[in-house]
């Protein structure tokens, strides 16, 4: 994990380091002391490299694994098959994480709209992270789903065109981490817009404070060639 630290106290920290290097540069070198001289610039490295941004613990799930050194193959069910004169459509059935990989390797740069509608992380049964329900005593909760949704955004940023969007359904519980893990991804100049949308009407107070009724979808671009045309009436 990379921690935000100050400008004064990494000043501090890095003179300390640089300190400790020279006392140890000037021992009897051996494997130790070359062991310590790497953890040092290790050390130094990880100090220096965030400046701003979101900081939370990853985590790796098992189909990562997997995927390092397996390549996802589709298997074409013909008995679904949909004869629409000539024009073909696809939907694929399983892990998504191994669908988006396997479409990068035929669909890169290609894509011209995406819309994801993810698991909220509310603490129910929404999120599965590694075959496991993540419930709200999870001390790990927030950057599970983060480390969860960072990979496939960033296959999903490469699986767009350059005049391409995406936008992404989220609730009040992920909307802030979210905003900034897409910033993070897609550059926080390609930020479209926030769509508010009233999600449902009428009484029934489920929340503690605040009646929520409302939602959100981020809007991103690839890049400054999408272009936005609003309908003309």
């Amino acid at each position: 994990m990379t921690t935000n630290v100050s400008k004064e106290k990494r000043k501090d920290l890095t003179t300390k380091i640089k300190a400790i290097h020279k006392y140890i540069s000037t021992a009897k070198q051996d494997e130790n002391t070359r062991q310590f001289l790497t953890w040092l610039s290790e050390i130094e490295k990880e100090i220096n490299s965030k400046k701003f941004g979101l900081v939370f613990e990853e985590h790796r799930e098992e189909m990562d694994e997997i995927l390092d050194t397996h390549l996802p193959v589709l298997t074409e069910e013909k008995r679904l098959f949909i004869d629409n004169g000539g024009q073909i459509n696809f939907l694929i059935e399983g892990d998504n994480l191994a669908a988006l990989r396997l479409l990068l390797k035929t669909h890169k740069g290609k894509i011209d709209v995406i819309y994801i509608d993810p698991p909220y992380n509310t603490g129910g049964d929404d999120f599965i992270y590694d075959d496991k329900c993540i419930d709200k005593t999870d001390t790990f909760k927030h950057s599970k789903w983060l480390s969860f949704m960072r990979c496939r955004l960033s296959c999903a940023c490469s699986l767009l065109s350059n005049s391409g969007c995406i936008f992404i359904s989220i609730n009040d519980n992920e909307q802030a981490q979210l905003k900034m893990l897409m910033d993070e991804i897609f550059g926080p100049d390609n930020f479209c817009g926030q769509i508010i949308w009233n999600k449902k009407s009428g009484g029934g107070q489920t929340d503690d404070f605040f009646v929520t009724e409302h939602e959100y979808i981020l809007v991103y671009q690839k890049t400054k060639q999408f272009k936005w045309l609003d309908e003309i009436i």
